[in-house]
């Protein structure tokens, strides 16, 4: 019976769709894997709050008929992470004559076996060689063999494999100091028919040719076919003549795509599967030039990982055609079936040509993609503990590693993760997901923590449309036509250029900008045609990070620009709203205290109705409006001259640092100390509009205390209502 429980509590549904963002009218496809035997059901329902605390608002759905509304048959869909190259081989007959080299670079060794590359022919035999940990491991049509060798994790190596009817003979050499390192040599090659496809950093599936397994960890460079097996002794960086290359597949041509290059003249392309890492170090890399752009030869080459993942691929359930009339707003495809249920929320916006609303909310869908997945670390009793006293979200990252990882996380190999996408189940963009046990609140973050704000919009009756990062990216300031007053989510940490542009554009011409978080506008990130639900981040040598691009490698793949912080990219959050991040410590929240500047007489029309010295010493997000990742003004980093300080926060608790971009030796510890704050600010525009800031993730999360009735949904309220 235990058993059985168990197995009961491992079964999932679940589901993503293939956009976020949809504007009424338009289609939108739900995709969907569900281990029950029985059918499961879907419906739609419009989501005003995400908050699984039962002293807190609560988590609101309201059903809305939708035409997809009925039954569907169960099917339980895999995702398989891994990233791989394929290349048909065509009508190239290299069975017979020909050397096949490559350079490789391992980043993790095992007792498992990692394959290099696969020779496949078209009735499925293979031919494959991989490294582990004790050295490489042949397979020949089904019969392995061993080739003992002590490899280096991060030394590059080059394996020639020459192919002719006695056989194979593999010799592999030491890049570095160009000595042989192995040799072996097999008997006659026993195969029906010649090799078909060349698989790359993988080997097919016994029994399933079309599923890839035994992922290889590490880079690999310069593939090339040459006619003549007797070129297995000739250096590679050696004069090839023309004649002699069969292909030549150089990936430092397309770096920002999928596409994998074939110089030689039968111009055997291929296709990478699964956004492997490009724009990285190959063996050739001589630290003389930091962009890629600029030494394509010596970046050539690309780093695999077992757990890559850009599309889950699932197939599609069924589609839903937003109608004209649908107001816009955050809604769900809901799921059920048996005892479980799912909810995959997305935004829908007004009709195209249709009327919009004065006011919109920008939610931060690039951020929600930057930390999909990320586990966090606190996956524990106490949190499973509070799941299930709650009746919170089921599903963690932690339990479910086959859906990737976030940009926060580190592959298996130890490299940093640089993409991710969001063709897949984003467990933490979920209405009951809760991040942190918080004493003192909900711990909400990101997605369920910023419909505070639009709970908020309705207990307060304001008719409020929706945006996202993705809609900026794609139509730039044009999304944001027509509306008075934008207002930002609690953490719109990741932008592209595009992105800061549109709202750049939309202040300069007379809108007005509430940023209602902290650490805003921080990361640079990239996005590419070739992969349209993919993002990537090169993390620099500053910033608030969990790991570090390597040296060489601050330079996106997708559009060849420097990443990092938009602060080092000369672009500092405090120049757009006046403040920028300063600190970050504990999911704990504290209080503001108005500045004497805020009594002045121009800004009553701000703080009517308060009357209150303290503002937001109360919350569901760590009990205060004031916490956890802080901003604050800095007329040296861009906070414009006519910025005014209406509050700041004092008195944390637990243990705040201050951001490491703001240190330099040798400032004294007091000084650190007074950077750990939150203010709030207002700068007034030229066309009478305005930037007003709050400087707090937590500033949300303080909203609905009281039924929406405290001095922190006030002071809102007279922001929004000036736009009406």
């Amino acid at each position: 019976m235990t058993s059985d429980l168990a197995e009961e509590n491992k079964r999932m549904l679940i589901g993503y769709t293939d956009r976020l963002s949809a504007s009424a009218g338009e289609n939108i496809k739900v995709k969907v894997s569900s281990d029950f035997s029985s059918d499961y059901v879907a419906d739609l329902v419009r989501i005003f709050s995400a908050d699984p605390n039962p002293d807190g608002p609560g988590i609101d759905l309201r059903e809305v008929p939708a035409a997809f509304e009925g039954t569907y048959r169960s099917v339980a869909k895999p995702s398989r992470p891994g990233s791989y190259g394929i290349i048909l081989l065509r009508n190239a007959n290299i069975t017979a004559d020909a050397t096949f080299s490559i350079r490789f670079q391992p980043r993790l060794l095992r007792d498992s076996h990692q394959v290099l590359f696969s020779f496949v022919t078209s009735s499925g035999d293979v031919v494959s060689i991989g490294l582990q940990k004790d050295g490489l491991q042949l397979e020949i049509f089904g019969k392995t063999s061993a080739v003992p060798f002590a490899f280096e994790i991060g030394r590059w190596y080059e394996l020639r494999l020459a192919i002719s009817e006695r056989g194979l003979h593999l010799v592999g050499y030491t890049v570095e100091t160009g000595s042989r390192s192995f040799e072996v040599r097999t008997g006659h090659l026993t195969g029906d028919d010649a090799f078909s496809k060349l698989v790359l950093a993988a080997t097919p599936q016994l029994g399933d040719p079309q599923v890839f397994t035994s992922f290889f960890n590490g880079r690999l460079e310069a593939p090339r076919l040459l006619r003549g097996a007797q070129l297995v002794e000739r250096l590679i960086d050696a004069h090839v003549p023309e004649e002699e290359i069969l292909a030549f597949w150089d990936f430092g041509i397309d770096v920002s795509t999928s596409n994998i290059r074939d110089r030689g003249p039968l111009r055997l392309d291929g296709t990478f599967h699964n956004l492997p890492a490009r724009a990285v170090r190959g063996s050739r890399w001589s630290g003389e030039e930091m962009c890629w752009r600029h030494a394509i030869d010596e970046y050539a080459a690309v780093h695999f990982h077992e757990d890559d993942l850009y599309d889950c691929a699932w197939v599609t359930d069924f589609g839903f055609n937003i109608p004209q009339d649908l107001p816009s707003g955050v809604y769900g495809i809901r799921l059920k079936c048996e005892n479980a249920e799912d909810i995959i929320p997305f935004f829908v916006r007004p009709a195209r040509n249709a009327a919009k609303a004065k006011v919109a909310v920008l939610f931060s869908t690039f951020t929600y993609v930057a930390y999909a997945q990320n586990p966090r670390g606190n996956f524990d009793a106490a949190y499973i503990e509070r799941r299930n006293n709650w009746g919170a979200y089921p599903y963690h990252p932690a339990e479910y590693p086959e859906f990737g990882l976030s940009l926060y996380d580190l592959h298996a190999d130890g490299s940093g993760v640089m993409f991710s996408s969001a063709l897949r189940p984003q467990l933490l963009m979920r209405p009951g997901y809760f991040a942190y046990v918080d004493k003192r609140g909900s711990g909400l973050r990101h997605f369920p923590a910023d419909m505070h704000l639009i709970a908020w919009f309705a207990a307060k009756d304001i008719a409020v449309d929706v945006i996202t990062d993705h809609d900026l990216e794609a139509e730039g300031n044009k999304a944001l036509e027509e509306y008075a007053l934008v207002l930002t989510v609690t953490h719109p940490e990741y932008h592209t250029a595009r992105t800061l542009d549109a709202i750049e554009s939309f202040v300069t011409g007379g809108g007005s900008l509430a940023y209602l978080g902290g650490n805003g506008f921080y990361w640079r990130i990239a996005t590419d045609e070739a992969y349209p639900d993919a993002i990537e981040v090169r993390r620099g040598e500053s910033g608030v990070r969990s790991w570090e691009a390597e040296p060489g490698e601050y330079f996106h793949a997708f559009d060849g620009r420097y990443g990092g912080l938009w602060l080092k990219n000369d672009r500092p959050p405090q120049r757009l709203v006046g403040v920028g991040l300063s600190a970050h410590g504990d999911f704990t929240g504290s209080f503001y205290r108005r500045t004497d500047a805020s009594y002045d007489p121009q800004y009553a029309w701000l703080f009517e109705g308060v009357d209150d010295a303290i503002l937001g010493d109360f919350g569901f997000s760590g009990g205060g409006a004031a916490g956890f990742e802080l901003d604050i003004v800095d007329t040296s980093l861009g906070t414009p001259p006519n910025t005014v300080v209406l509050a700041q926060s004092e008195e944390y608790l637990g243990d705040y640092h201050c951001a490491p971009e703001k240190i330099v030796w040798p400032q004294p510890l007091a000084w650190q100390s007074s950077q750990i704050r939150a203010d709030i600010c207002f700068i007034p525009k030229a066309h009478g509009n305005f930037v007003f800031s709050t400087g707090s993730i937590l500033f949300c999360g303080s909203l609905p205390v009281n039924d929406f009735n405290n001095n922190i949904s006030k002071l809102l309220e007279n922001v929004v209502r000036r736009c009406l």
